[in-house]
C-alpha cells in the first residue's frame, strides 16, 4: 500500500508542478528575456532584443525569411550536414522536440536549423538530410543562403558563434546552443543543445510559453467587465 502511494506521488508531482506553472491568471514561472534591452521613448516600457529580418532558402528550394515566422514560437539552432562532432546529437535532440506530443498539433510552433556551411549544404543536400532524420514537412525548416548573411544573423540576431575555422572538426566553428524564440521574435530561452537535461528544460519552458499565449488569448476573448 505504501509503495503504491509513493509511486502515485512520483507520477503526479511533475504533472501538478506543470499545472501550477502554466495555469491560472498569474503564472508562477515567467520566462526571462535574453539580449540587450533599452527603454522606450515613453520612459516606461522595455524594448527587448529581437531577431532581425532575414531572407534565406529552405530545403525545398523556396524562399524563407523572418516573415514566415511571424506569430510563431520556434526553436533555432546552427549546424551543418557533414559535421562530425556535436551536430548528430544536437539534431537528434531537436527531433525529440519535434516529436513531443504537446507540440505536434500546434501550427504556431516550428523548428529552424541554419547551416553554417551553405556552400556545401544546398537545398537538395538539406532535403536529403531532413528526410534521413525524418523531419516533418512544414514544421522543421533547414535553411541555407548567403554565408555572410547567415554568420551575421547568428552573431547579431541569435547571439551565437558561426564561422569557418580550419582548426575545428569539419572546418567550421559553431555553437551547440538552441534558442527558444517567442511570437514577437524575442529570445526567451538559451539551452545546451547536446544536453538531454537542458533540452528537457527547453521542452518544459516551451510548454510554459505556449500556455501563456493561450491564457492571454482566452483573456482577450473574455475580458473582465
Amino acid at each position: 500500500m505504501r509503495k503504491s502511494l509513493i509511486l502515485i506521488l512520483i507520477l503526479l508531482v511533475p504533472s501538478l508542478a506543470y499545472l501550477v506553472l502554466t495555469t491560472g491568471k498569474h503564472n508562477i514561472k515567467k520566462l526571462q528575456y535574453f539580449g540587450p534591452k533599452s527603454l522606450a521613448a515613453n520612459g516606461k516600457d522595455t524594448i527587448y532584443h529581437t531577431i532581425p529580418a532575414f531572407s534565406l532558402i529552405d530545403q525545398d528550394g523556396k524562399p524563407f525569411g523572418d516573415k514566415d515566422l511571424n506569430n510563431k514560437i520556434y526553436v533555432a539552432n546552427f549546424f551543418f550536414t557533414s559535421c562530425p562532432t556535436i551536430c548528430p546529437k544536437m539534431q537528434t535532440l531537436m527531433k525529440k522536440i519535434q516529436d513531443t506530443d504537446d507540440f505536434k498539433k500546434l501550427n504556431d510552433f516550428k523548428l529552424v536549423s541554419f547551416t553554417v556551411d551553405p556552400d556545401n549544404d544546398t537545398p537538395q543536400k538539406l532535403k536529403e538530410f531532413s528526410n534521413l532524420i525524418k523531419a516533418e514537412k512544414n514544421r522543421w525548416y533547414f535553411l541555407t543562403g548567403n554565408r555572410d548573411s547567415i554568420y551575421d544573423l547568428a552573431y547579431k540576431g541569435f547571439m551565437v558563434n558561426a564561422m569557418e575555422d580550419a582548426k575545428a572538426d569539419g572546418g567550421f566553428l559553431h555553437s551547440d546552443i538552441m534558442l527558444l524564440i517567442d511570437k514577437e521574435k524575442r529570445v526567451r530561452g538559451i539551452y545546451e543543445g547536446t544536453s538531454y537535461k537542458d533540452v528537457k528544460r527547453l521542452i518544459d519552458e516551451a510548454k510554459v510559453l505556449v500556455a501563456q499565449y493561450n491564457s492571454a488569448r482566452k483573456e482577450n476573448m473574455n475580458p473582465v467587465r
